[in-house]
């Protein structure tokens, strides 16, 4: 645009000057070739040295005004050549005003000899001029003003690109550290529980084995308690082995809380029901393990401690998060409740990822395990809605 600008500017002077000079007489050829000359290289120094380009347009719009006074012809069109550099330099409001005035004034000193209608329509093109260049002027401004925004918003979307690779990739760290700590717990619970079982086992062998002939009723009783004992201990690796597993989609069972529900009543001769509320979203092999074992110890613990005789298992989902609550009709425990391996257990599993435990004790007691639904299980939970809104 600058340099439309000044080519515009140079024509405004080559032009006048070319037409003009048919009009002046021989002898005046050297002098007004060496004032045009002049003239181009004002205009050419305010493109060469824009530090000082205002005081050179003020000079040239004195020169020009002089030029045409003195040689007349069509020379009044120079003083538009530096109201078009006067403007091309982006002048405040209240400058560029200043400029059409006194530019006005200083045009109009060459034209006193022509008729007032000639006056009066070059200065309306004069004032015209102005007015097209001052409405440039604001549009090139909104327009630098709109490529600023767009710069910035660039530049805010790739911030929040770059943060949200950072936030997926501190998501997928969350997600291996909780693997890995789920890992870990199964193989505490694996070496713990059936470490300990096959032990035994082996420590009860060995004593069949020396009993075999000594005293063989006891012996055969002993091994069908081995028998019974390697039973449980299949079942549970065979438990531990489905949680590992991932999860088939054509596995309409989400939740193992039902099989452990339906599996203590039976082992411990109790009455247990199992309620679900809210609305049911997919949770995250973690968390389910884990609730899985919550509910596990707090039944337990339910008829072992409280000798109860129902117990009620509630799977509350809130949205962001699910709480699982434990009641039963059991003896209260004396406040304050002790928190015993069973409980410090607990609240150990859901440290690891920002759950609560707490318990009532008015009517019976209640346990209750609060556990944030975030990360991946969020994210499978939102990709369930999501199909389940397609036709």
């Amino acid at each position: 645009m600058m340099n439309l600008l000044h080519r515009i500017r140079s024509l405004l002077v080559a032009v006048p000057a070319v037409v003009t000079i048919l009009s002046i007489g021989p002898g005046d050829y050297i002098g007004y070739t060496a004032y045009m000359l002049i003239a181009l290289l004002i205009v050419r120094a305010g493109k060469l040295f824009p530090g000082i380009t205002l005081p050179l347009l003020l000079a040239e719009l004195f020169y020009f005004s002089w030029l045409a006074s003195t040689y007349n012809g069509i020379l009044f069109l120079l003083p538009f050549a530096t109201l078009i550099g006067a403007f091309a330099a982006k002048p405040p409001a209240w400058t560029a005003f200043a400029w059409t005035l006194g530019g006005g004034v200083l045009l109009a000193v060459p034209l006193q000899a022509e008729e007032p209608k000639v006056i009066t329509a070059i200065l309306l093109l004069w004032l015209m001029t102005a007015g097209i260049l001052a409405i440039g002027n604001a549009n090139a401004a909104k327009q630098h003003q709109t490529e600023h925004l767009y710069d910035a918003l660039a530049l805010s979307h790739e911030e929040l690109e770059a943060a949200r690779r950072r936030l997926i990739d501190y998501a997928s760290q969350i997600e291996q550290y909780a693997q890995l700590e789920e890992r870990n717990r199964i193989a505490k619970d694996i070496h713990d529980d059936l470490g300990h079982r096959l032990i035994r086992v082996k420590m009860m062998s060995e004593a069949a084995i020396q009993l075999f002939d000594a005293d063989t009723p006891r012996a055969r009783t002993m091994i069908e308690q081995i028998r019974d004992q390697l039973q449980d201990s299949m079942e549970r690796m065979r438990r531990t082995v489905r949680r590992l597993a991932a999860p088939e989609d054509s596995d309409s069972r989400r939740y193992a809380l039902d099989r452990l529900v339906a599996d203590s009543g039976e082992a411990l001769g109790i009455e247990v029901g199992f309620t679900v509320q809210g609305d049911m979203q997919p949770i995250y092999p973690s968390i389910e393990l884990i609730l899985f074992l919550n509910a596990q110890e707090a039944i337990t613990n339910a008829v072992r401690h409280g000798g109860a005789s129902v117990v009620d298992v509630t799977l509350h989902f809130l949205g962001k998060s699910v709480a699982l609550t434990i009641a039963n009709n059991g003896a209260l425990p004396k406040e304050p409740l002790a928190a015993g391996l069973g409980i410090r257990g607990m609240k150990e599993r859901i440290a690891l990822i920002g759950g609560r435990l707490e318990w009532r004790t008015e009517k019976r007691f209640e346990i209750t395990t609060i556990i944030p639904l975030t990360g991946d299980a969020a994210r499978r939970a939102e990709t369930v809605q999501e199909r389940s809104m397609q036709p």
